[in-house]
Parts: structure tokens; C-alpha cells; sequence
């Protein structure tokens, strides 16, 4: 049985030798060292990862934003009307979920050593977190708030909201709508909340389950 530590950036099992001599190729003297251990850990680490990617692009807020400034609202924050990706603020053209592949795919440093008892103690340090990725994603009109937390907690100013998927007239470069079809108007055209969903930190925590299970496997 193996015992997990999560912090901001690391991810720690500790795992008994005895469990693993049926699945784990040892030594030359029938031992298990930290080089086997890290052989049988590091293909599970980028399996876990490639999944954890996929997760992500199939969740129906990663579709949504994916498909632009002109998608409908197929998660249903926005009560069906516009879209996440003009309502956010992004910026025709832009690509928001290219940072959070990036810190969800990075490349991890394993460390492993001897715990006593015989036990192994595995560390993985620059791991992803919610909070890196969070502080990744800010909102284009607000500095310091997070559009990726925001889809968790909500998003405020929907009944302000105005979408045109034909386009906002006089919209262009250094308007006052980034994604030419969506734009904050100063007063309230309806009555609106913003329907919250579980994202990024349900990924996450998902992940290292995951992890955690094909480790201990």
C-alpha cells in the first residue's frame, strides 16, 4: 500500500519493496534499487499524462473555448447564449489553452530513494497544480482573476454581455470587442448567472489518482 503527499509543485508516494517484486525487474543480486524503480515508474508517469491531456481536450469547456469566437455555448455556463471564448474576452485569433497544455504536459523530475523499512519514497517535483495554472490564465479585462478558476467559481457581468455571431459592428483591432463577436455593454440587458463546472481542479485531482493507482498497480 503506498501513501501520497500533494503540494503546489510535488508528489510523493511511498512504496513497500515487498509489493513490487512481482511486477518489478531487480537487480542482478534479486534487489530492488532505485534505477528498477525508476524504469517502472517513469512509463506510468507520461501514460498518466497522456491521459490527463486527453481529459482535458474532451472536456466540454476545452471544446468550447477551442472552437472560437463563433461556437455555441455547448457547456451551458452562459445559459445557452454566445460563447465562453467571446465572453471571456479572448482575442480573435487567440490560443488560451495552449498554456494550460503546456503546464499540464511538462516534462517531470523523479527522484527516488531508500525510506528504511523496506520502502521506497518517490518524489516528483515540478508536477502541475490548479494554482500554476491559474495564475497562468488571467482574464484579459481583469488583472489578478483567472478565467480557468473563474469557470470554477464563476464569471460575473453575464447579463452585460452582448453576442453577435455575425459580428459586432465597428469591431476591429483595439476595439472594445477582442473576439469581434461578443462585447460588455455598460448596462444590463438580462437577467443572468453564470453556470459554474468543475475543470481544471477535477483534472487535477484526477490525475494524480491515476498516477497514484498505476504506481501502487
Amino acid at each position: 500500500m503506498a501513501s501520497k503527499f500533494l503540494s503546489a509543485s510535488k508528489f510523493q508516494v511511498t512504496i513497500d519493496q515487498a509489493a513490487l517484486l512481482a511486477s518489478i525487474s531487480t537487480g542482478p543480486n534479486g534487489n530492488i534499487t532505485g534505477r528498477n524503480i525508476r524504469s517502472y515508474v517513469l512509463p506510468r508517469i507520461e501514460e498518466a499524462q497522456d491521459k490527463l491531456i486527453k481529459d482535458f481536450y474532451r472536456h466540454s469547456i476545452t471544446k468550447e473555448i477551442k472552437a472560437g469566437p463563433t461556437a455555441s455555448n455547448s457547456s451551458g455556463t452562459l445559459n445557452g447564449y454566445g460563447n465562453l471564448f467571446s465572453f471571456i474576452g479572448f482575442a480573435r485569433g487567440d490560443n488560451p489553452l495552449q498554456v494550460v497544455e503546456e503546464i499540464l504536459n511538462k516534462n517531470l523530475t523523479v527522484k527516488v530513494r531508500a525510506a528504511g523499512g523496506g520502502k521506497f519514497k518517490i518524489s516528483i517535483t515540478n508536477a502541475p497544480s490548479q494554482s500554476e495554472i491559474y495564475n497562468s490564465t488571467p482574464l484579459p479585462w481583469a488583472s489578478g482573476s483567472s478565467w480557468t478558476e473563474g469557470v470554477e467559481r464563476g464569471i460575473s457581468n453575464l447579463g452585460s454581455f452582448m453576442y453577435k455571431k455575425q459580428g459586432i459592428r465597428g469591431s476591429s483591432k483595439g476595439s472594445r470587442s477582442r473576439s469581434g463577436t461578443g462585447i460588455q455593454l455598460d448596462r444590463g440587458l438580462r437577467s443572468a448567472t453564470f453556470r459554474t463546472q468543475p475543470y481544471i481542479s477535477k483534472l487535477i485531482e484526477s490525475f494524480y489518482k491515476n498516477l497514484t493507482k498505476k504506481i501502487e498497480k
